[in-house]
């Protein structure tokens, strides 16, 4: 049931929308109060004369659609790939009748906001969350953006940091419980994948999960296999119909290759699709990818080339701004190469196999699900199967997977909030992740004592709040989703780096309907420890080449994070050394800087935790040097 949103504190003096400086990328945003004020002078109204709802920036063609009845008007930013007459018929159609969610069903992901003419608004983020709503209160107002910044600065929440959250999102990033739709700025929430927000012309916000993504015990595999080949060829079809130019990954892992083939077979004419390789420190890809391409003539692949400036943590300085912390921003210098080199044919969609791994792939948490509904002999048949390929002990997996099908996430949430208190010194390893969440790392050590304290009677709080209710769903159900969320989160970042330079990336594997078809499909069914992806094998099969569905290993990058690390351990060395983190009392500077004289040394080093902090402290830099600015 719809819940009123938990209020957003907003310190600080509301800022008037002709205070707001320009900002770096395209908006929409808007502030509905009683009496709405008018736009900056640089924003126009959604539709002529809007007040509540402004857009500005160099949007893509076709990123933001509108449609209007005599009752309501709507607005989708993101890639509805819906014809107009269709929208147009289907506003009509929910203005009589009040099944708004009827409009999140169109082909594409997008977020869609509908203003009825009796003031009240309704925003539906996209169910992966790759489109999300940021939103803030003050008084009786409420800001509204595509940007946390610009809510932030229309609430008068500019000037604040939310560290607690910013904590949690480096060293607890999967379990997004700890923060609850905050984001890196005080006051600031956001609305995420799957999720609805209301505002009535009152003020007042309700709040609800519109879909949750819960899968369907009556769907078969076969009818959810034919799901998925009907909503990606689907997907990739809208997108060669529509766009002057398409080109696309080809890494020769599974999803990108597979999205290169189908698309080559709409195209009309050779596909421009692009690798990358390092060939100092080798991921693995090319060979495959140039195997693959040997098959048709109507894909022609590009191989770009790594260089040592490319590498990981270089030139970090000159990493253009975000609106969040970016964890790629790491390896901004490596994706500037890339789309420099796809740009250099044109500006175009670029199709990219993001969200395959998270919607099409096991969590090792997968093991509860079977053991709570697929039957011993099946958990002991992929617990075998699995100890196998990593050299562990099947009876430890069953025994691993029948405990966490024992224990309830408040249990799980007070025995993390433990662990944050005493961190492990030794990294996490693959039969850790049976559980509601991966444990911390040694990472933890970073933290400062006062940080980790509080990180940890977060935990505690999160515990009491979950109550011994049972949990909504299962361990592996809960982990796909949080990796889709993530891979959601990554898209969007691709998506503002690509802007610059004229390319727009797109995820059809992020795509609502898409997501529908993997997620409804129980999670033991669509699993089998032998097949890397056994549900986008029998959905693409006669369509891709069996080579490609068939294999099983992915490119491995972290060759070039050591050697990046190297070369750049005076510049991160120096970073850490004045980080604002530390000034926030978030990390202990020298315990990072120790981690990472043993990435130069070529020892274990929690890679994804260090490009997570490192990204934190650029924006908080960045952060800081605008607000010095104003």
């Amino acid at each position: 049931m719809p819940r009123p949103a938990a209020p957003a504190a907003s310190p600080g003096i509301h800022c008037p929308p002709s205070a707001l400086p320009p900002p770096h990328g395209p908006t929409l945003a808007g502030l509905l109060s009683p009496t709405p004020p008018p736009p900056p002078g640089w924003a126009t109204g959604v539709w002529p004369g809007e007040r509540r709802l402004w857009s500005w920036g160099p949007w893509h063609p076709g990123e933001v659609r509108t449609a209007q009845c005599a009752h309501a008007r709507l607005v989708a930013v993101g890639q509805c790939l819906a014809d107009e007459p269709t929208m147009a018929q289907d506003l009509r159609g929910a203005a009589q009748d009040g099944r708004w969610e009827r409009l999140t069903r169109w082909p594409g992901a997008y977020l869609l906001i509908v203003i009825q003419d009796d003031g009240h608004l309704t925003a539906y983020a996209d169910p992966a969350g790759q489109f999300p709503l940021y939103y803030a209160q003050h008084g009786h107002s409420t800001a509204l953006s595509t940007r946390a910044r610009t809510a932030a600065m229309l609430s008068g929440t500019a000037a604040h940091v939310d560290t607690a959250a910013l904590a949690a999102q480096i060293f607890c990033p999967a379990v997004p419980e700890l923060t609850e739709g905050r984001t890196a700025l005080a006051g600031v929430r956001r609305l995420g994948g799957g999720q609805a927000l209301r505002i009535e012309p009152c003020g007042t916000l309700t709040h609800w999960t519109y879909d949750d993504l819960g899968p369907d015990p009556a769907a078969g595999f076969e009818e959810s296999a034919d799901r998925l080949r009907s909503s990606l060829t689907r997907a990739v079809t809208l997108r060669t119909g529509s766009a002057p130019r398409l080109t696309s990954d080809l890494s020769g892992g599974l999803d990108s290759t597979s999205l290169a083939f189908l698309a080559a077979r709409t195209a009309g004419r050779p596909l421009d699709a692009f690798v990358y390789h390092h060939p100092d420190a080798p991921a693995g890809d090319l060979e495959h990818a140039l195997a693959y391409v040997e098959r048709t003539p109507a894909i022609r692949l590009a191989v770009t080339r790594g260089t040592e400036a490319a590498l990981p943590y270089s030139a970090m300085h000159t990493q253009r701004p975000t609106d969040q912390p970016d964890p790629a921003a790491v390896i901004g210098a490596r994706l500037r190469l890339r789309l420099q080199h796809i740009a250099h044919g044109g500006p175009g969609i670029h199709l990219t196999g993001e969200g395959g791994d998270a919607l099409l792939a096991a969590p090792p948490s997968y093991l509860a699900d079977l053991a709570a509904s697929a039957g011993a002999r099946r958990l002991v048949h992929d617990a075998r199967a699995l100890a196998r390929m990593r050299q562990l002990s099947p009876a430890s997996l069953v025994v691993r997977a029948l405990r966490l099908t024992r224990t309830p996430v408040h249990k799980a949430l007070r025995e993390l909030a433990t662990l944050l208190d005493h961190p492990p010194h030794h990294p996490p390893q693959w039969a850790d992740a049976v559980a509601w969440w991966p444990a911390p790392g040694p990472e933890t050590a970073w933290l400062t004592t006062d940080a980790r304290r509080h990180l940890a009677e977060r935990a505690q709080e999160c515990a009491h709040a979950a109550g011994r209710a049972p949990a909504p769903v299962t361990p592996g159900t809960r982990a796909v989703l949080c990796e889709l969320r993530n891979s959601a989160a990554v898209q969007a970042q691709l998506t503002a780096t690509a802007r610059a330079f004229g390319i727009w990336p797109q995820a059809p594997f992020l795509d609502s309907d898409v997501v529908r078809a993997c997620t409804r499909l129980l999670l033991p069914r669509r699993t089998d420890p032998y097949t890397a992806k056994p549900l986008l094998a029998a959905a693409l099969s006669g369509l891709v080449p069996q080579p490609v569905l068939r294999r099983r290993t992915k490119g491995d990058y972290a060759a070039e994070n050591y050697r990046g690390a190297r070369r750049s351990a005076a510049d991160i060395r120096a970073r850490l050394a004045r980080s604002p983190l530390a000034d926030l009392h978030i990390i202990e500077p020298s315990r990072v800087i120790a981690s990472l004289d043993r990435a130069v040394a070529g020892l274990p080093v929690p890679f994804p935790a260090l490009n997570r902090l490192l990204a934190a402290d650029m924006w908080l830099t960045a952060h800081d040097s605008a607000q010095e600015r104003r």
